[in-house]
């Protein structure tokens, strides 16, 4: 559905192989000699699935999916420039795809900085050493090096790119943390490899001796007068080194009948897979000034013969508990390393605190063992990835030998609730979470806690403390009890941030209420409304709504949360067939674009809300925290769970949306469960093949119609469950076929839901808006579609004609049209509703939903693009500037071409740091119904439990007005002060923006920044 007129690079590697093209590529200052041939072929090619963007699945052709290699001997697939500079390349430059004695020169008169670039394109995500065969180089050897990239965008070879890193390391991007960060100049090379040519007898085949880490683009470079001759080059596949040297051979699979899900299974599980590796090949932080970039540190307490999971293969690579909450069950239903698995549980299970505390990641190095009490929030992933693992493992010697430090984590969880009932982590400062800082009492944090007793209760008597259980059920319940009453607002529909963020209603903790059993179907209901109206864009869904004011939470695409929401709108209590369609449309939109950017084959650590990366050259590419639709897919489409620990007993009970059909296997401790089903018609078929010493419940879909069941061939009689299902149980071993047919005629019904493309607009602009209709139908599922606003607005397409092929299946479409504010328009909101009329076999009917437009007038006061604005250092601060870059997170302005930065010597935490506005003239804010401004900083501060900006406006006469703001680092925080009801608004002397850490005296110098300071009317 997206990916007209754009395939992934993948497809277009693929495709220029199929054509045999040839390309010819110069440089600057290149004499034309060098031909570079498009495509080559290795054991590294992905499968031909990946041929086309449109690829048809075939039952049982599910290995033209893997992307995984055949041998750990890997070749470029292409070359993807060439670019001579101030040197020379001579030769065909596709010479370097395969090894034939046949060479390319690179000659150089100089360094690096006018050395020629060749760059290689090994068509996906790959992790290991380069390896170049060097047949001859000149009697002065110049030094040969290779840089890494997981992306084109942020592989520097223009001038100036990623800070600088051009001219230093050419053709790599940024994995060092101090030097060339976003916003941070790159001073030194930190980055490229030197293979070892100076003392090599050649011929030779020269291999990196360093790791890397991923990376999709390799780039050889000169630094020195010279020549070598290179007859080809590739590189060693070594990460999932316990995974034998044919990595294609999964022990679980997933197909469909949608290509375009097929391919997020299988990136998921290899993004897995080039996460894991030995624990020998960690990176440890800080690395000190020009310490070179470097994976060969230790992960404490692995074993050093089995792998681990990194987070991402090129950074941070370290182990995080979070991050095994999605990896650990990609590899259940993927690789089953459970090696790796266990080795990466065991090495963080190991690290806990006497208090019972569990840090969040490997301590590698100092930078990990300063944020030692950081991550309350990843104490509760340790029990549920425990849990989880018990589940399905049925390991229950593991279980019981971490069932003391399971009791101490939830004791300590349980030491962090107060006197609200709730949990929250300001006194201990543990406010870290997956990408931001909260110090409240979440819905997210009590969600997950509850979660976690409901786990501990199940576990307690097989852990061998079953008096344990009921303690746990009680107050599981208690912790439900309390998040509803205090956290769900019924208004909205939505549950809140926290008790503390009441305008808030995060991705995040109303899918996780879902997912712990914290809502109600009518709760759960309404909370998967809200995100779908609010929070999500064309590239999927936001951890917030962008217009959210004074959230700690910034809007960005982070695919742990978008996991979760996938997961709870698959199985939400008593969600229909077009409310899980938005499970898939979700999985399709987020994790489909992803697969549309580099590096094609591996899903990112996180997305801004414009589509960059979360830390541009810095990002990783390939986070395996990202890969949960892999998950989901197996777990929920195909349906095939555990029920009891280690599938003594499991389910199959798919969730199909609109596939037609699904199969695959899933391993586990007696055997491969296979299974398969197929919707054709009326009919709906699942078929199992039920391992030894297991037994299998199957639920059918009824899609709410009257149905015969059928097991093997006898009829069945059963009533539909809650959900819509008719459950055949205790299938025994052996193979099984579960047939539905269903009786009548197929319901029609539709369902719209508007959203706009952003929250507010001025009078006289042009607001976006999608109409999003779901809806089944027996055949065609048609109508009009009718948009209403209010007088004098335009709008693009008033009516317009709705048909969609149904055939009984879920199908949605998103009608986008555009509405005219008229000048002139006074302030307020405006109802805008779009009314699909359907016909059913009934007659006609109708559904609408309405969105709200908000209209604001704003007024900037300083934007800093030219200079200071007048703004001056206040207390604490020793100077102010314009600056268009800098240091912390995201590294650049908010708007336009410069912010404001102050600068703070070492200071005691606990101190006051500001900037100050005082203009000669006092300011008028008459009209202004707001004050808004973009804050940002550095974070980090160590024992810090939070970080609040206040906002001080001081009238010529009468009360000054201010305002504190919750903020999280490094990113630019919204903060918007009411002004509607002061009386001093109409002279304003001063603005003072008063920066203060909260919960520390460590002494801190730093920077902050503000930006887009503006009234609102």
């Amino acid at each position: 559905m997206r990916r007209t007129g754009s395939t992934a690079r993948l497809t277009a590697v693929a495709s220029a192989l199929a054509l045999g093209a040839a390309l010819a590529v110069s440089g600057a200052g290149s004499s034309g000699a060098v031909t570079a041939a498009a495509k080559g072929s290795s054991a590294g090619t992905p499968g031909k699935a990946w041929e086309k963007a449109d690829y048809t699945p075939t039952r049982g052709k599910w290995r033209d999916y893997v992307l995984a290699p055949t041998s750990r001997t890997v070749k470029p697939t292409s070359v993807e420039d060439v670019l001579e500079r101030g040197g020379a390349v001579s030769g065909k430059a596709d010479t370097l795809l395969t090894r034939d004695g046949k060479s390319v020169r690179l000659s150089s008169e100089g360094d690096r900085t006018t050395s020629p670039l060749v760059i290689l394109d090994f068509g996906k995500e790959v992790s290991g050493p380069v390896a170049a065969r060097v047949l001859a180089a000149s009697s002065s050897r110049p030094e040969l090096h290779v840089c890494y990239s997981e992306s084109l965008e942020y592989l520097a070879r223009w001038t100036g790119q990623n800070n600088g890193q051009t001219a230093l390391a050419p053709g790599c991007d940024t994995a060092n943390i101090w030097n060339g960060f976003p916003g941070q100049p790159y001073t030194k090379d930190t980055d490229s490899h030197t293979l070892p040519l100076a003392d090599a007898t050649l011929p030779a085949d020269l291999e990196d001796p360093e790791l890397r880490g991923g990376y999709r683009y390799a780039t050889l470079f000169l630094d020195g007068p010279g020549w070598v001759d290179v007859d080809a080059v590739s590189m060693r596949f070594t990460a999932a080194s316990g995974q034998g040297d044919d990595l294609t051979d999964y022990e679980g699979h997933f197909l469909s009948s949608d290509d375009e899900l097929n391919k997020i299974w299988y990136a998921g599980a290899y993004t897995v897979q080039i996460n894991t590796d030995k624990p020998n090949t960690a990176k440890s932080w800080p690395y000190t000034t020009g310490e070179r970039d470097h994976a060969d540190d230790d992960v404490p307490g692995a074993d050093p013969d089995k792998d681990v999971i990194f987070d991402g293969g090129k950074r941070d690579r370290i182990v995080w508990q979070g991050d095994l909450a999605v990896q650990n069950p990609v590899a259940y239903v993927s690789t089953h390393d459970l090696d790796a698995v266990e080795n990466s549980l065991t090495s963080l299970a190991g690290q806990q605190l006497e208090d019972g505390y569990m840090p969040a990641a490997s301590l590698v190095g100092e930078h990990n063992r300063n944020e030692l009490r950081t991550y309350g929030e990843y104490v509760t992933w340790f029990v549920s990835n425990m849990a989880d693992h018990y589940q399905w493992t049925g390991d229950g010697d593991y279980l019981k030998t971490w069932w003391p430090a399971m009791t101490k984590a939830v004791a300590w969880l349980e030491g962090q609730r107060d006197d609200s009932g709730l949990i929250g982590f300001a006194a201990s400062g543990s406010c870290g979470h997956y990408g931001y800082t909260d110090c409240g009492h979440e819905t997210y944090v009590n969600a997950l806690y509850a979660r976690n007793l409901d786990q501990m209760a199940s576990l307690a008597e097989p852990a061998g403390a079953p008096d344990e259980a009921a303690a746990y059920e009680e107050r599981a319940a208690e912790v439900r009890d309390t998040v509803n009453d205090a956290l769900w607002d019924d208004e909205v529909g939505a549950y809140r941030l926290s008790t503390e963020t009441r305008g808030a209603f995060p991705q995040d903790g109303n899918a996780m209420a879902v997912l712990a059993g914290v809502a109600s179907e009518e709760q759960a209901g309404r909370a998967m409304t809200y995100l779908r109206k609010n929070s999500w864009n064309d590239r999927g869904a936001l951890t917030v709504s962008p217009s959210t004011p004074n959230a700690s939470l910034p809007a960005f695409h982070a695919p742990l949360p978008s996991w979760f929401e996938v997961d709870a709108r698959l199985t939400a209590p008593g969600a229909s067939a077009l409310d899980e369609e938005s499970g898939f449309t979700l999985m399709k939109r987020f994790w489909g674009w992803m697969l549309d950017q580099d590096p094609g084959s591996t899903f990112w650590e996180h997305v801004q809300a414009n589509g960059r990366p979360n830390l541009e050259q810095f990002s990783s590419l390939a986070h395996g925290w990202a890969a949960g639709p892999t998950v989901s897919l197996s777990t929920q489409v195909l349906g095939v769970k555990p029920t009891k620990p280690g599938f003594s007993e499991f389910e199959v009970r798919p969730h199909p949306g609109s596939l037609t059909w699904a199969e695959g296997t899933v391993p586990t401790p007696h055997g491969t469960i296979a299974t398969s089903w197929e919707r054709r018609g009326d009919t709906f078929t699942t078929q199992v093949d039920v391992p030894d010493d297991t037994s299998a419940d199957v639920a059918v879909p009824t899609f709410g119609r009257d149905v015969t069941v059928t097991v093997d061939g006898r009829k069945v009689t059963a009533e539909p469950d809650a959900d819509g299902y008719v459950v055949v149980g205790d299938l025994g071993a052996g193979k099984h076929a579960v047939r539905a047919v269903a009786s009548g005629t197929a319901q029609t019904e539709a369902t719209v839901v508007v959203s706009p493309s952003a929250a507010t607009v001025e009078p006289g602009q042009m607001q976006a808006f999608d109409a999003v209709v779901t809806g089944t139908a027996p055949k065609q599922l048609a109508g009009t579609l009718e948009v209403d606003a209010p007088d004098g607005w335009k709008v693009s397409a008033p009516s317009r004609p709705v048909s969609l092929d149904s055939s009984g299946r879920p199908v949605e479409h998103a009608y986008r049209f555009f509405v005219l504010v008229p000048e002139g328009t006074a302030s307020g909101e405006f109802p805008v509703t779009a009314r699909l009329r359907y016909r059913t076999a009934d007659g006609e009917t109708s559904v609408e939903d309405g969105a709200s437009v908000r209209l604001k007038r704003t007024v900037t006061l300083s934007s800093f693009d030219d200079g200071t604005d007048g703004w001056k250092a206040g207390e604490n601060v020793t100077s102010v500037a314009r600056v268009t870059g800098f240091a912390n997170g995201p590294g650049k302005p908010f708007a336009g071409s410069g912010a404001l930065e102050a600068t703070v010597p070492g200071t005691s935490g606990d101190k006051p740091r500001s900037v100050v506005l005082a203009p000669e003239t006092a300011i008028d804010l008459s009209d202004a119904s707001s004050l808004s401004l973009r804050f940002d900083s550095y974070g980090g501060l160590p024992g810090a439990t939070g970080y609040q900006v206040t906002v001080r406006l001081t009238p010529t006469s009468g009360d000054a007005l201010e305002k504190a703001f919750s903020v999280n680092p490094d990113s630019w925080n919204l903060l918007e002060v009411d002004l509607r009801s002061w009386a001093g608004k109409a002279a304003v002397k001063k603005v003072e923006v008063v920066f203060q850490p909260q919960g520390s005296t460590f002494v801190w110098g730093h920077r902050f920044q503000i930006d887009e300071v503006a009234w609102v009317s």
